[in-house]
């Protein structure tokens, strides 16, 4: 892995955590993922992300 791979995981895990613990930042990316899950999924190749994103979505915006 190259250092601006591995920086942009860490940088993607950090907003995540952040997301997470921010109520309002939560129900947003629950939004967010619903809507580009639901985008993806429109074609069959975008189905295996379309749908975990669709269903990691719907844990945010629920929980």
């Amino acid at each position: 892995m190259d250092i601006s791979q591995v920086l942009a995981l860490l940088i993607g895990i950090a907003l995540v955590v952040v997301a997470i613990s921010v109520k309002f930042l939560r129900k947003t990316l629950g939004l967010l993922l619903i809507i580009l899950g639901g985008l993806a999924s429109a074609t069959f190749v975008g189905l295996p992300i379309g749908i975990p994103m669709i269903v990691i979505g719907g844990i945010f915006l629920f929980i």
